[in-house]
């Protein structure tokens, strides 16, 4: 979820330079209504959907033009070409899209009911390409959960917005939005967080098979057997309309690691227990360990990070990475880079294809040979949520001690330059 921060700018990032620029600005967003009732050829169970609520008030009001924004969440998809999560000081969540890079943004945010001023809302997206996004809004923090909670589409970069809804009755503590996923402009998945006690982390997965017009529970407390009910879950990633990834971490009350893998939509998952390196036999008895930051290329190939904690202190981490080519039969183990540390869901391991990639944190390191050797880049003094397109071309969502900045790399990491973000005229 992307939590409002209000800050002034950083000193820390007081020898970056401040971009600023021009674009046009796009239509005003307008929500069209979807049909009310299931069609018969619909690919989900008919008995599983509800009919889609019609919107129950005004829409959260966009930005006006000059106004400065802060970014919380940033997605870019070409150098150019992107989109963000972001708005004013603990305010409801805009949704923002630039097309110069991030130096200006429009405001595109779909009409969402805007909230009661001292309930905002919070915003979560999936950003497919320059034209195709959903959006999903829950409760800012643990705020009243709604009677519906509404996921929105678009594939006109914004101007246009169709909605369609997921029944929240079957939360009772909280509803919020934890993960959003696609695989193609129809088949998606939706995990919302309920809840926790008793060292479980309850959620529930909706899935879509038509672009988000309908979603389906398919899994929840009432139905999983408990297979991934425990502990917080740290990635949830799909390869194809079959197959996806789930990660968690068990904070040492689960001793061994592992991840869970599903090959038939979402509905039930396979643990897969993972090895100890064998440098480190007693890794997982003396360090709580669990795995993050899914990266999938194919269904049967993928790579985790794996993060251990010394259970003495918790201030020394061991860490590792996890990669398989046949579905989590055989894995392959390769230390993480000295120094490097994961230190929660808005870093960890990024990579474009099985070599190329990216150890991101305090510590930035690339790899070119899929990790069995790693190269420093760069040492930064804040926390960042990242988004690269290509080697060199990166944005992040700086954050240390309560600050929040927008900063941008061309050379991988090694500088970085602060953006000033504002709405275009």
């Amino acid at each position: 979820m992307n939590n409002r921060i209000a800050f002034t700018r950083l000193a820390l990032f007081a020898l970056l330079f401040a971009v600023t620029a021009c674009g046009p600005q796009p239509a005003t967003p307008t929500a069209t209504l979807p049909a009310s009732v299931v069609p018969s050829d619909s690919p989900v169970p008919p008995t599983m959907l509800l009919p889609t609520p019609e919107l129950p008030g005004p829409a959260i009001q966009h930005l006006v033009v000059g106004q400065a924004i802060d970014i919380t969440f940033i997605r870019l998809i070409t150098i150019n070409d992107g989109w963000a999560i972001g708005g004013t000081s603990k305010a409801s969540d805009h949704v923002f899209r630039t097309q110069d890079g991030g130096a200006t943004w429009h405001d595109v945010t779909p009409p969402e009911p805007a909230p009661a001023a001292d309930q905002p809302v919070a915003a979560l997206g999936f950003f497919k390409d320059a034209s195709s996004a959903w959006v999903a809004y829950g409760p800012a923090g643990m705020g009243a959960i709604p009677p519906s909670a509404f996921i929105w589409r678009t594939n006109d970069g914004g101007a246009t917005w169709q909605y369609g809804s997921v029944d929240t009755s079957i939360a009772s503590d909280a509803f919020s939005p934890w993960y959003l996923t696609f695989v193609d402009d129809q088949h998606g998945w939706l995990m919302v967080y309920l809840g926790a006690g008793m060292m479980h982390n309850y959620v529930a997965i909706f899935s879509t098979a038509d672009g988000g017009a309908t979603w389906a529970d398919i899994l929840d407390p009432f139905t999983d057997d408990g297979g991934i009910q425990s502990f917080a879950k740290t990635d949830m990633v799909f390869m194809d309309p079959q197959t996806g990834w789930l990660t968690r971490d068990g904070n040492g009350v689960d001793a061994i690691p592992h991840v869970f893998r599903t090959t038939d939509g979402g509905v039930t998952w396979n643990r897969l227990d993972l090895s100890t390196p064998s440098q480190i036999p007693n890794l997982f008895t003396d360090y709580a360990c669990g795995t993050y930051t899914a990266n999938r290329f194919s269904p049967t190939s993928a790579i985790f990070a794996l993060k251990c904690e010394d259970m003495a202190t918790f201030q020394k981490q061991l860490n590792f990475q996890y990669a398989t080519t046949d579905g989590g039969q055989t894995w392959q183990i390769n230390p993480l880079p000295a120094g490097y540390s994961i230190g929660g869901i808005n870093d960890g391991l990024l990579y474009f294809d099985p070599n190329y990639g990216f150890a991101l944190g305090r510590y930035i390191y690339q790899t070119t040979d899929g990790g069995q050797t790693w190269t420093l880049i760069k040492q930064v003094n804040w926390d960042g949520q990242f988004s690269f397109v290509n080697m060199n071309m990166g944005w992040a969502v700086a954050r240390n001690e309560g600050e929040i900045a927008l900063v941008r790399t061309n050379n991988g990491g090694a500088k970085w330059e602060i953006i000033n973000p504002f709405i275009a005229p």
